[in-house]
């Protein structure tokens, strides 16, 4: 059980770093997606069992630059406005880096594709993905794991907005230090 003074720091390391990797190339103001916007994909999200996110070197209390890599698997995808009925499943693979300690990160950046697939197994396209982040200091990781835009391949123009939740012991970051964390959540591309 995590002490609940870490509660709010911890998540938010983790949240951050998550966004570091989950997104794409050069980061950019944040941006609240219009109310008129519909949900065409909605997915769960997850890290893949052997290759949980990885900081090197280790996230601890002061600040530096981490680099951040992993693999998320993409899985129970339903389209509800029917328009994108064909993407089922995916692996997105994440890498970026970021100033960060474990309350937050900054000057984020990094790169993210989802190759796709449809309810037959059969490989449906590359997504790359760009981050609208520039810092992480959120509490609620849903402001922070997913925000962005996909700039090629299935889904392009669409808003990237999600969250995720550490699944990993995270209590030992403040005291000994943090290389990997494992996560779970939800992911919309809203159109």
């Amino acid at each position: 059980m995590i002490p609940p003074s870490l509660h709010h720091p911890l998540r938010t390391a983790a949240a951050a770093l998550l966004t570091v990797t989950a997104l794409a190339t050069a980061p950019a103001p944040a941006t609240a997606a219009p109310a008129e916007m519909r949900t065409v994909l909605r997915c769960r999200i997850a890290t893949s069992g052997e290759r949980p996110i990885t900081f090197s070197p280790e996230l601890t209390t002061q600040p530096r630059l981490i680099h951040v890599t992993g693999t998320f698997r993409v899985t129970g995808c339903t389209s509800p406005d029917g328009s994108e009925r064909r993407l089922h499943d995916g692996v997105a693979t994440i890498r970026g880096s970021g100033l960060a300690t474990c309350s937050g990160a900054t000057r984020i950046t990094g790169s993210g594709k989802v190759v796709w697939y449809d309810a037959a197994g059969r490989r449906a396209g590359l997504s790359t993905l760009r981050p609208t982040l520039n810092a992480v200091s959120s509490y609620n990781p849903a402001d922070a794991l997913l925000v962005g835009t996909v700039t090629r391949g299935p889904l392009t123009g669409t808003s990237v907005s999600g969250s995720a939740t550490p699944t990993s012991d995270l209590s030992r970051c403040a005291s000994s230090g943090l290389s990997t964390v494992r996560g779970k959540g939800t992911v919309r591309f809203l159109r």
